[in-house]
C-alpha cells in the first residue's frame, strides 16, 4: 500500500471484478470494496447490526444487504434502512489508473455521533443486544462511564413515573446493584452488569405533565405531617405533591429521605422489608447522581413506595404489627452506643430462628436495650443467612430466594443507619427479623455460628489456586450443588484470596440468565465479605453464594450478547468473533 493526500492504495481494479467484493485492511480496519454497477464503493466491512462481514452480503440497485439478518444500507452514503441509528461507515474512493485508493484517516465514524441515539433505542426497546452494543461502543469511544449511567438514571425516572407502580422499585434495585457489581470487577468484565443495569432502566417512557408545587404558604413541618398521613392512607399522589413542593421550597433536600424511612419503617409496613431495601438503593443513586438527575425518580418512586397498597394483614402479621407498635416509643428514644455491649450471638441466632414471634421480637428488643449496636446485629443476621445458604438441603424448594432476602434485609440495616440515623436502623432490625420469622418453613437445622468456623485442615495439600477456581466454576456450570460447597471451602481453607474466587463466581453467574435474579444477593455478598471479614464464619458468604448460584442456574443468555458487543466495539467482524 502507498499513501497520497490521505488516500491509501488498497487494490488493483482487476482484483475487484464487477459484481464482486473483497476485504482489505486499512489502518487496522476491515474495509469492504465493491464493484457495483460500474462504480467502486468502500464501506466498513463490519455490519453495524451485529458485525457480520458485509463482503458476504448482496448488492443491488445501490443497496447493500447483510447476509446474516438482512439489514440494508445505502452503498453511497451508508444510511440504514432497517435499524433506527445503525448507519454504515463509508469512505471516499478514487480510481487512479488501474489502482483503487481509499481515504480512511480523518473520516468521522457515524458511530461517534450515534451512540446516544443507539442507547436511547435500546432503552426504549429493552433489547439486550442493542443495550450491550450501545454501552460497549460508548465506553470504547471514551464516553465516561458516569455520563452513560446518568443517561440510564434519567430514563429510569421517566420510565417508572409513567409505566410502573411501587413495584418499579425492583427495577431501581437492578440499576443500583448492576452499577455496584460492575465496579467490583476489572474494566474488561464490567459490560454484563452494566448491561443488566441498562436493562433495569429500560422500557417505555411516556409523556407526563410536570407536577406543580402547592401554592404558599407552606412549611416543611406541614408537608412532613401530610406525608405521614398520606402514607397511612396509601395515597401516593398526595405524597408526590408534597415532595415536589418540598423541593420547590428549598433547603429541604436532606430531610426528604429520612422522612421516607420514618414512614416505611412504621409498624404497618411489617412484611414489606423490600421497601426498606429499595429506599436504601434509591438513596445510593441520589448520593451518586444528585437531585438534578434523580429528582423525578426520587419524588415519584418514594411516593409510590410509601403509598403502596398493603392489603389487610392476616392474624400473624397483625400480631407482629401490634408487638412492634408496642416498643416504638422505646426504640425512638434509643441512642447510639459508644462501646460494645456483651452479645451472645449464638443465643440471639437461636431465638431469631425459633419460629416463635414473641421469642424473635423479644430477642431483638433485649439486644437493643442492652446496648448491642445495630451493626453487630446486622453482622449476625447476614452470617446466619449465609450459613443457612451454605447448608440448605437441595430439595424441591431449597428457599434460595428467601435466604437471599434474609441476607439483604440484614445487610440493609447498615444503609438505614447511614441515611436515616440510629433509631431508624433499630426499627429496621425488627423488619429484618420478620423476614427470618417468615422463613420458619425452611428445612434447615439450626446451628450456632460459633460452630461454623473454617476448617483449615480441609485446605491441606490444596492444588494450584487457578486450577481450583476452574474446578469450582465447572461445578457451577454443570449444576453440581453438592460438590461446589466443599470445593469452595477447601479453596478458602488453603488461604487463597476470597476476592479472586468471588470474581470468578460472579462472572459465572452473570453470564447466565439467572444473573438477573441473583444480582441483588451478589452485590450484598461483595459488600459483606469486606464488612464481615473478621467474623469466624465469613467464608460461608462465598460458599453460600456458590451453592445459590449453582442451584438457581438455568441457561446461558447474557454472556453472548455482551461478549459480541465488546468485540463489536473493537471493530471486529463476525469472522473474527467466530
Amino acid at each position: 500500500m502507498s499513501t497520497q493526500d490521505g488516500f491509501v492504495r488498497v487494490a488493483n481494479v482487476a482484483e475487484v471484478p464487477p459484481g464482486k467484493a473483497v476485504a482489505v485492511r486499512v489502518e487496522d480496519r476491515s474495509v469492504a470494496l465493491f464493484n457495483h454497477e460500474g462504480s467502486i464503493y468502500a464501506t466498513d466491512n463490519q455490519c453495524p447490526h451485529m458485525g457480520y462481514p458485509l463482503i458476504r452480503g448482496r448488492a443491488r440497485n445501490g443497496v447493500l444487504q447483510c447476509d446474516w439478518h438482512g439489514w440494508s444500507y445505502a452503498m453511497a452514503g451508508g444510511g440504514c434502512f432497517t435499524g433506527g441509528c445503525d448507519d454504515l461507515d463509508t469512505f471516499p474512493v478514487e480510481v487512479r489508473g488501474a489502482d483503487i485508493h481509499v481515504k480512511v484517516a480523518g473520516v468521522a465514524s457515524r458511530r461517534t455521533g450515534a451512540h446516544y441515539l443507539l442507547l436511547k433505542e435500546g432503552l426504549l426497546s429493552r433489547d439486550n443486544w442493542v443495550l450491550s452494543k450501545a454501552v460497549a461502543i460508548m465506553l470504547a469511544q471514551g464516553v465516561s462511564e458516569d455520563e452513560t449511567l446518568r443517561l440510564l438514571v434519567t430514563h429510569l425516572g421517566k420510565h417508572i413515573a409513567t409505566e410502573h407502580d411501587a413495584n418499579g422499585s425492583w427495577r431501581l434495585a437492578r440499576v443500583a446493584n448492576g452499577i455496584r457489581v460492575a465496579r467490583r470487577l476489572p474494566p474488561d468484565d464490567r459490560l454484563i452488569p452494566l448491561m443488566m443495569a441498562a436493562k433495569g432502566a429500560s422500557g417505555r417512557a411516556g409523556d407526563r405533565p410536570d407536577r406543580q408545587p402547592l401554592p404558599p404558604p407552606i412549611s416543611w413541618e406541614k408537608l412532613a405531617d401530610w406525608v405521614r398521613m398520606f402514607s397511612r392512607d396509601r395515597d401516593g399522589e398526595g405524597i408526590e405533591k408534597c415532595l415536589v413542593t418540598a423541593r420547590a421550597l428549598g433547603g429541604c433536600d436532606d430531610r426528604i429521605l429520612p422522612l421516607a424511612f420514618e414512614c416505611v419503617l412504621a409498624p404497618h409496613f411489617i412484611g414489606f422489608g423490600f421497601n426498606i431495601l429499595h429506599l436504601v438503593r434509591l438513596a445510593e443513586v441520589l448520593d451518586e447522581f444528585g437531585w438534578e438527575v434523580a429528582e423525578q425518580l426520587v419524588c415519584n418512586l418514594v411516593a409510590k413506595i410509601l403509598g403502596r397498597h398493603r392489603g389487610t394483614p392476616d392474624g400473624v402479621r397483625r400480631e407482629a404489627i401490634e408487638a412492634f407498635a408496642g416498643v416504638q416509643s422505646d426504640v425512638d428514644n434509643l441512642t447510639e452506643p459508644n462501646g460494645s455491649a456483651e452479645f451472645d450471638e449464638d443465643a440471639f441466632g437461636e431465638a431469631l430462628l425459633s419460629g416463635e414471634l414473641g421469642t424473635v421480637f423479644g430477642a431483638v428488643t433485649a439486644a437493643l436495650q442492652s446496648g448491642v449496636h445495630v451493626s453487630r446485629i446486622a453482622d449476625t443476621m447476614v452470617m446466619l443467612a449465609a450459613d443457612r445458604m451454605a447448608r440448605t438441603p437441595v430439595s424441591f424448594n431449597p428457599g434460595w430466594w428467601d435466604l437471599g432476602a434474609e441476607m439483604q434485609t440484614g445487610s440493609v440495616i447498615r444503609g438505614v443507619h447511614r441515611y436515616a440515623g440510629y433509631a431508624s436502623a433499630a426499627k429496621a432490625v425488627y423488619h429484618a427479623a420478620w423476614q427470618f420469622y417468615g422463613d420458619r418453613w425452611l428445612n434447615i437445622p439450626n446451628r450456632p455460628l460459633s460452630l461454623a468456623k473454617l476448617d483449615e485442615r480441609a485446605g491441606s495439600g490444596s492444588a494450584d489456586a487457578e486450577v481450583e477456581r476452574v474446578a469450582i466454576v465447572d461445578a457451577i456450570e454443570s449444576i453440581r450443588v453438592n460438590d461446589v460447597g466443599p470445593l469452595v471451602a477447601k479453596h478458602l481453607a488453603a488461604g487463597h484470596p476470597g476476592s479472586e474466587l468471588l470474581n470468578e463466581i460472579a462472572l459465572a453467574l452473570l453470564k447466565h440468565d439467572t444473573g438477573w435474579d441473583i444480582l441483588d444477593t451478589l452485590r450484598v455478598v461483595y459488600d459483606e465479605t469486606e464488612t464481615c471479614r473478621e467474623h469466624p464464619a465469613s467464608h460461608q458468604l462465598v460458599v453460600g453464594l456458590a451453592r445459590f448460584t449453582t442451584g438457581a442456574r438455568r441457561s446461558n443468555n447474557s454472556e453472548s450478547a455482551t461478549r459480541t458487543a465488546r468485540r463489536f466495539a473493537r471493530r471486529q467482524t463476525a469472522v473474527d468473533l467466530y
